[in-house]
């Protein structure tokens, strides 16, 4: 991500807690936020301008930015759109059920490189249109 931000000539920002500090330098601009639950996506929304791409695997996140007009895209490289909100909040609410112990969680599958190579091509499809 941080590569084709650089060669695309885009700004980028990562968004994290002091719980997740790293020594690694990036093109990307870091802010780092109180390790409140919510600070990152209330920093993320406030912050989102219609058209700003968001990379995210929170659901709720990925539909409030949508609802803002950001082009959304999954580590995995699926691009949501509007007709998914539902099924995006529908996706948190499961998972918060799934914490709190009430049903049981499904297993995710593993990243792979295929993956990967799908993430790169969507984000920098997404880049190419941007200019």
């Amino acid at each position: 991500m941080d590569g084709l931000a650089r060669t695309y000539q885009s700004r980028s920002y990562f968004v994290s807690t002091f719980s997740h500090v790293t020594t690694k330098r990036f093109y990307s601009k870091t802010i780092m936020l109180d390790p409140d639950p919510e600070a990152v996506d209330l920093y993320i929304l406030n912050h989102l301008q219609k058209g700003d791409i968001l990379i995210t695997q929170d659901n709720g996140l990925a539909a409030g930015a949508i609802q803002k007009g950001g082009l959304v895209l999954s580590p995995r490289g699926k691009l949501y759109n509007n007709a998914e909100i539902h099924s995006l909040l529908l996706s948190r609410y499961e998972g918060v059920l799934a914490k709190q112990g009430k049903v049981k969680p499904k297993s995710t599958r593993s990243f792979t490189k295929k993956d990967r190579q799908q993430f790169s091509h969507a984000l920098e499809e997404l880049l190419k249109n941007q200019d």
